[in-house]
């Protein structure tokens, strides 16, 4: 077994990726990591924080 093949020995290892996390957060012992954008959860934040603040304008 030479390192191109896996352990199997009939296919090629997968190439190692570098992949970096779009967001880690390390506070004390809270270590948070955070690997795909969460593109539905900051979509309902930013609809909620833009009728807060046009409502909140608007008074």
């Amino acid at each position: 077994m030479n390192e191109r093949t896996s352990r199997l020995g009939h296919r090629p290892a997968a190439p190692s990726t570098d992949v970096h996390p779009f967001l880690e957060l390390r506070v004390g012992g809270l270590h948070l990591t955070v690997h795909h954008v969460p593109y539905r959860l900051l979509t309902f934040a930013a609809a909620l924080i833009g009728g807060g603040g046009a409502s909140w304008m608007l008074r």
